[in-house]
């Protein structure tokens, strides 16, 4: 299996940034962030295409966190940065 650390998330959004969406990448999972980082730049440009602002972000995982259920959330700063936060949901097992 292939290790996985980091993961990309692209928005896109209009002028204001009053309305944004996720933009579907062709690799989102890579093995590092330094990875992930060199990549986003061409991907911001190449998924932007029919979007007013393209935002794009990096986010470092642990490698287990990867594999469970998540919930990524992400939000435009002021000084117009995507910030994405990740949280692994708490595993539940059903006993009898």
């Amino acid at each position: 299996m292939e290790h996985i650390a980091a993961f990309m998330l692209l928005v896109g959004c209009n002028a204001d940034a009053t309305t944004c969406q996720e933009i579907p990448v062709p690799v989102a999972a890579y093995e590092n962030v330094a990875e992930c980082d060199r990549e986003l730049a061409i991907q911001i440009r190449l998924g932007g295409a029919g979007q007013e602002r393209v935002y794009g972000a990096c986010k470092e995982i642990d490698e287990e966190a990867f594999e469970q259920s998540a919930t990524i959330d992400w939000s435009i700063s002021r000084s117009g940065k995507l910030i994405v936060t990740f949280e692994a949901e708490p595993q539940v097992v059903a006993a009898r």
